[in-house]
């Protein structure tokens, strides 16, 4: 019994409240639109527009920065490239130059080796010439020794 009292009288309260809280449609609604409409718009030019033009070109600058962040990195590859490149071509120039120097450097060795040759082969000339010499001479000479003792044996053996 308890409970139905408190039903009652919960629902005896709620009913005013909520016929309290229904909208009447009067003069007044006219006037709120307006008002409203009113602040719309003036929120629109003061507050709405200026944001979004503010978030569009916020987006605009971020996309430019993209873009040009693309750009620079596409140059530093090109750059790149460019000094990988010239490194390769100063390392075929290196070799080049090694090569060069190192064929120059046999070629006067060789050179060299030559003209130490062609001068040993000038004293080994002249040597065997003077041993030539020498040898002649010293036949000539044991010719002559030779005709002596020859004279002198047989003018021992065969007394005149």
């Amino acid at each position: 019994m308890m409970f139905n009292t408190m039903a009652t009288i919960s629902a005896s309260q709620v009913a005013p409240v909520m016929a309290a809280a229904a909208i009447d449609v009067d003069g007044t609604i006219i006037v709120q639109m307006i008002l409203f409409f009113f602040v719309l718009f003036f929120l629109h030019f003061v507050l709405f527009r200026p944001y979004l033009q503010a978030v569009d070109a916020r987006e605009d600058g971020v996309e430019g920065a993209r873009e040009e962040a693309a750009e620079m990195e596409t140059r530093a590859g090109r750059v790149i490239e460019e000094y990988e490149e010239k490194m390769r071509q100063a390392r075929r120039d290196a070799q080049d130059v090694r090569e060069s120097l190192r064929n120059q450097g046999i070629q006067k060795q060789n050179d060299m080796v030559q003209e130490v040759r062609e001068e040993i082969q000038g004293k080994l000339k002249e040597e065997r010439d003077r041993i030539a010499k020498k040898v002649d001479s010293a036949r000539s000479d044991i010719e002559k020794r030779a005709q002596g003792l020859a004279d002198a044996m047989t003018a021992k053996i065969l007394p005149s």
